[in-house]
């Protein structure tokens, strides 16, 4: 069974009692196009329509790929080309209880959120802001030296950290947001002529959805190539709250000669390993 299943719960939910009460399955597979990468505990996989996604599993897209992952609640998040995307943050308690919180570290991510009867919010973070959106669809483009996101309908609200604080800023149907690292972020009235240039041509057009189709499936993903340390060193080294979720999520490749020494190496940028390396 994928990723040592019983394992991987117990820790989960020592750790993170909150999450492991909630949820085990987050998401579900419901298209695939191209070449990607699920990895999940300490293995890769190659995704397919049906897969269901936990806790803590990150998706990479490639250079042409695209994906579809929906929810019971029907939302719907479509990852465009060389996307770096993972699902389901732990619940922090003293938190507004959100859908998510995922995290878009690079990448394209459509988000869709239909109006429902409890209508509780939906929730993106990324290097240098965050997301909520209760109902609407946003475009959204991360990378290192900035982020921005259009809402094509409904509201979003951008949370942006500003010293110790966070600002919110609502962002009304057809207005963009933009932050380039470390600034201040901006309002227009229309996405820039490079976003929409550059937006994955599969955003341009009001998906179908296709979960109700695969509930009845119980897909396990074939297995691919096992990731190395340089393929996720950017999640390693990156938002704090994304490594601590990952030392419970893939504990288990500690176990890996190549990737234990490569975590000592750089334990500098990640001392939450500490204690699972027994220094």
């Amino acid at each position: 069974m994928r990723g040592a299943l019983a394992l991987r719960a117990s820790l989960v939910f020592f750790l993170f009692p909150a999450a492991a009460a909630a949820h085990e399955f987050v998401a579900t597979v419901t298209l695939v196009e191209g070449q990607s990468t699920l990895i999940d505990g300490p293995h890769g996989y190659v995704p397919a329509a049906g897969v269901r996604m936990r806790h803590a599993d990150i998706i990479q897209t490639g250079p042409k790929a695209f994906m579809q992952l929906e929810i019971d609640d029907g939302g719907m998040t479509e990852l465009g080309p060389q996307t770096r995307f993972l699902l389901d943050l732990p619940y922090r308690r003293g938190e507004e209880p959100v859908i998510g919180p995922h995290y878009l570290l690079s990448g394209w991510v459509k988000y869709t959120v239909p109006k429902r009867a409890e209508g509780t919010p939906h929730r993106i973070n990324t290097p240098h802001f965050d997301l909520v959106i209760t109902a609407g669809v946003a475009v959204m483009q991360v990378a290192a030296e900035g982020g921005q996101f259009f809402v094509e309908g409904g509201e979003g609200v951008a949370l942006e950290p500003s010293g110790r604080t966070t600002t919110r800023v609502v962002v009304r149907a057809g207005r963009t947001y933009s932050r380039k690292a470390g600034q201040k972020g901006a309002l227009s009235d229309r996405p820039a002529s490079a976003f929409v240039k550059a937006m994955p041509p599969e955003f341009r057009d009001t998906l179908p959805a296709r979960l109700s189709k695969l509930k009845a499936r119980d897909v396990e993903p074939k297995p691919g190539l096992d990731y190395t340390y340089a393929d996720i060193k950017d999640w390693l080294q990156g938002d704090l709250e994304v490594r601590r979720a990952l030392v419970p999520a893939i504990r288990a490749k500690a176990a890996d000669p190549d990737f234990r020494a490569a975590l000592i190496q750089n334990m500098e940028h990640h001392a939450e390993w500490n204690a699972i390396l027994g220094r």
